[in-house]
């Protein structure tokens, strides 16, 4: 007999360490604090060493994979998809997370935060506050989550560490090529990155611990909703409402 483990409130508890993490940064850069000023320049110093116009030119159009609009682009794209194959619920909960808290939740932090863009070496020219980076918040989230559930559709291990080191290679480039182009201070990608991935964990977590309910609550209304599922048999994949889980 397989015993269903429920790892929700593990997802849920890392995305909180994230989010205190975030707290911290935040809190040094709200205060102006000597510590953070003295990271910033540190990193600043070392990936702005050698700045050329090829650099410049090729990384200005790769740090665009981050741009939130691409993000929110992809993520209707995805939505359509999970919306073709049933998956309503999946559906909504991406929209909604990458909508809410990559795209409002930036805009918002930002405003409260209300840090200046750095004016060291400003290879292209941004005017909008600069805490946190947009760019490493909607990156993170959107192929964090995606990165998330390949990992957790697979029993793989070499496949699931294929996958977690490609996405956070993918990201750390988008977060360097930020600092590199001037636009963001180091701390900047920093906190963006711990809020999108305690976005991403606090969101999966919830995610896998309502959808089975609200499943019945649509099957009440003669819809059914094919999503993802927990985690079932020890097994790190998702199964989906109705059948038994694949293996990738």
């Amino acid at each position: 007999m397989k015993v269903k483990k429920d790892f929700s409130w593990l997802f849920i508890f890392v995305g909180i360490i994230f989010m205190i993490l975030f707290g911290i940064v935040s809190l040094g850069v709200f205060q102006e604090s000597t510590s953070i000023e003295n990271i910033d320049l540190a990193i600043i110093e070392v990936i702005q060493t050698n700045v050329t116009d090829t650099k410049t030119a090729f990384l200005s159009i790769l740090s665009e994979i981050g741009n939130i609009r691409l993000s929110i682009a992809l993520t209707i794209a995805f939505v359509i998809f999970l919306f073709i194959k049933r998956w309503y619920l999946a559906g909504f909960w991406l929209g909604g997370t990458v909508l809410c808290f990559a795209a409002i939740g930036t805009k918002l932090i930002k405003k409260v935060m209300g840090r200046a863009r750095p004016n060291i070496l400003p290879l292209i020219e941004k005017t909008t506050e600069s805490f946190p980076s947009g760019h490493a918040t909607s990156a993170t989230i959107f192929y964090g989550i995606l990165g998330l559930v390949l990992i957790l559709l697979t029993n793989k291990y070499w496949k699931k560490t294929a996958v977690g080191l490609a996405v956070l290679v993918l990201i750390g480039f988008i977060l360097m090529t930020r600092i590199y182009l001037g636009v963001h201070f180091p701390t900047d990608v920093i906190g963006g990155f711990l809020y999108g991935m305690a976005t991403v964990f606090i969101s999966v977590g919830i995610y896998k611990r309502v959808l089975e309910p609200l499943q019945q609550v649509l099957l009440r209304f003669n819809i059914q909703d094919r999503s993802i599922s927990r985690t079932e048999g020890g097994s790190s994949c998702f199964s989906q409402s109705g059948g038994e889980g694949k293996e990738v």
